[in-house]
């Protein structure tokens, strides 16, 4: 199966974990699989040892699976992550402009239907709520009136590309705020928490794996380093060393 057939194939599981089992990788996320790689190549040579001792068959045959749904969802938020930073860039470029011309329309509104009851009720709608939402829709809400009831406004004199402007504004502010929010899934769960629970559904297996291998594998040095992490192995002896050449 591809990486998102496994995640699709494991998604009830992973929404059936609790909001409080939830944790963040320790690790950069793909130095984590491959270390999962790596314990299923030694669980799966050393299977029938590890089951003797207990382990559950099913945390070294469902790895796989397991793997192949955390890098999914990891490709997912990544695409995501980098598509809200591109967001936050273009939004940034354009949002002080925008809030210029929030207040100006506002105020040109304001005042051309200052003496038409129903327009001015329309006016004072719109100008209701704050927020960068609130201002986009009310650029698309602006130009609708504005051009549905003109009059008022050509009677102020008003600079009809100022509505242009506000359609063009909420033409592209809309999905770049939509991309800064963060897309959701059809389950409305945020793709990084689907990432959150891939990896704690993988760490599940992984961490049984482990478990029992330096049970099993305890008065075998060589065999025993395989089921404990490289990463840490390593941040380990960086900071022993770190240690050693302060005392010095």
């Amino acid at each position: 199966m591809t990486n998102q057939e496994n995640y699709e194939s494991l998604k009830e599981n992973l929404l059936n974990i609790a909001v409080n089992k939830l944790s963040k990788p320790g690790m950069p996320v793909n130095t984590y699989i491959v270390e999962a790689e790596d314990k299923k190549h030694y669980a799966t040579q050393d299977k029938d040892k590890l089951v003797a001792a207990g382990l559950k068959e099913e945390y070294i045959t469902s790895l796989p699976i397991r793997i192949g749904a955390l890098r999914h969802a990891q490709s997912v938020w990544t695409k995501e992550s980098e598509a809200k930073s591109i967001a936050e860039k273009d939004w940034k470029l354009l949002s002080e402009d925008a809030m210029a011309l929030h207040r100006v329309l506002i105020h040109d509104f304001k005042f051309a239907y200052r003496n038409d009851e129903e327009g001015k009720k329309v006016v004072d709608k719109i100008a209701e709520g704050s927020g960068y939402g609130d201002m986009v829709q009310d650029f698309s809400d602006l130009y609708v009136f504005g051009t549905a009831q003109p009059q008022a406004l050509l009677d102020i004199g008003f600079d009809n590309t100022k509505l242009e402007k506000a359609l063009e504004l909420a033409n592209s502010m809309g999905p770049l705020l939509s991309a800064i929010n963060g897309q959701r899934d059809e389950n409305d769960k945020p793709s990084k928490e689907m990432r959150d629970r891939a990896y704690v559904y993988l760490k599940e297996a992984v961490d049984q794996i482990c478990e029992y291998g330096k049970y099993v594998f305890w008065e075998d040095e060589e065999r025993l380093e395989k089921y404990s992490s490289a990463y840490f192995r390593k941040l380990r002896e960086e900071r022993e060393e770190q240690e050693e050449s302060i005392t010095k």
